[in-house]
């Protein structure tokens, strides 16, 4: 099952409840963003992995990480390889961190974590790729396929929809894909803001890649770097009704959880 905490932040737990992950906690009160975390970052501390896309502050909170340091969590956290010597920094110890790279799946418990290269940038100099020019040569952003007992989600982190990406995800199976929708524009990027990929794009993604639900993603948190969920509703309605797009509540979780098609339905 998933659960949509925030406009970005996922907890997916296993049908047998067997494990918990976390994808991208931010749960820092203060700062910029627009409305406040759904719980403390202490009361997440007994989860048993955390999946982090990449180093920017709302993906790779450090208080959250400090808060798992503090309470001894055993958490595993799945990082992308270059960002390994900045978790453990935080106080996770070294033997929790999993480096993580494109073909190299992690299993936490039941789990299956298939990592995917994403493309973004640590600011404006560096986009749009994957970050190996600045790590020797290896995946810096990274998106997640998630295997929940044969249900798989692919979380994408901050992303392009590059040339490729469907096709990685596709062949995943990934049937709920999580994807942002804010876009990337002139006036944004001269602020030093890294974009992603627009809403008709993440449509269009989820369509090439064969997933059965979308969910928008990266829209509401920031004031300076808004976007709208209602526009890839209204992209899906007119030219994918077959695809399904969910927009959950903030204040109140949503549990997704794959049913089969009978025998002989239409695909």
């Amino acid at each position: 099952m998933l659960r949509l905490a925030e406009d970005r932040f996922l907890v997916y737990t296993t049908t047998g409840g067997a494990a918990t992950v976390l994808v991208d906690p931010y749960l820092t009160p203060e700062g910029p963003r627009r409305f406040p975390p759904p719980f403390p970052a202490a009361d997440a501390a007994g989860v048993d992995a955390v999946l982090v896309t990449h180093e920017h502050g709302d993906h790779l909170d450090v208080d959250v990480a400090r808060a798992f340091a503090a309470a001894g969590s055993t958490a595993r956290w799945v990082v992308p390889e270059p960002v390994v010597e900045r978790v453990a920094a935080l106080g996770i110890a070294p033997e929790l961190i999993v480096p993580a790279q494109p073909g190299r799946p992690v299993a936490v418990g039941p789990v299956r974590v298939d990592p995917v290269p994403a493309h973004h940038g640590v600011d404006m100099t560096d986009a749009y790729g994957t970050g190996a020019e600045l790590s020797g040569g290896l995946v810096r952003f990274l998106g997640y396929v998630v295997d929940l007992g044969g249900t798989r989600v692919f979380h994408s982190g901050d992303c392009l929809a590059y040339p490729g990406l469907a096709e990685e995800v596709a062949r995943r199976e990934a049937h709920v894909v999580l994807l942002p929708v804010n876009g990337r524009d002139a006036q944004r990027e001269a602020a030093g803001i890294v974009g992603n990929m627009s809403a008709e794009e993440a449509v269009g993604l989820a369509v090439a890649a064969g997933a059965e639900v979308l969910v928008p993603m990266h829209w509401d948190m920031f004031e300076r770097n808004p976007g709208h969920p209602s526009r890839a509703v209204a992209v899906a309605e007119r030219d994918h009704p077959e695809l399904t797009v969910v927009v959950p509540s903030r204040t109140r979780p949503l549990g997704l959880r794959r049913v089969p098609r009978p025998p002989g339905a239409a695909a």
